[in-house]
């Protein structure tokens, strides 16, 4: 298990979990964006309960072991979540060439730079 600190409190979630959250903040201040998360926690009670995270360039995130008698919350489709997002936001954007419409190009968000830019 692993406690992921951040500026207002922290979490404790599984280690994979919580690799994968730390690989996606480093992914998203490179992009120079967020994005929200959904990630099973620990709570004291020894209960799986759900946070949800904004993580992104401002993200001053510490991981650091966690003992506790509690179960691992590894949840597999809340890891494959995480890496399908890394994955989106981790490859190369494409970039218009010359004679194409900037227009035309939506991010994994739905965030249209080149159309934004116009109404600024």
């Amino acid at each position: 298990m692993k406690r992921i600190f951040y500026s207002s409190g922290s979490v404790v979630t599984g280690d994979r979990i919580a690799e994968a959250i730390i690989h996606y903040a480093e992914v998203l201040a490179l992009r120079d964006t967020s994005d929200t998360i959904d990630v099973p926690i620990a709570l004291g009670s020894g209960r799986i309960g759900r946070a949800q995270l904004l993580i992104g360039p401002a993200s001053e995130l510490a991981v650091v072991p966690e003992e506790t008698d509690v179960d691992d919350p590894d949840d597999a489709e809340t890891l494959a979540e995480l890496e399908h997002r890394i994955q989106l936001h981790g490859t190369t954007r494409p970039q218009a060439s010359a004679d194409s419409d900037p227009t035309d190009y939506v991010d994994a968000n739905g965030y249209n730079e080149a159309v934004e830019s116009r109404h600024d």
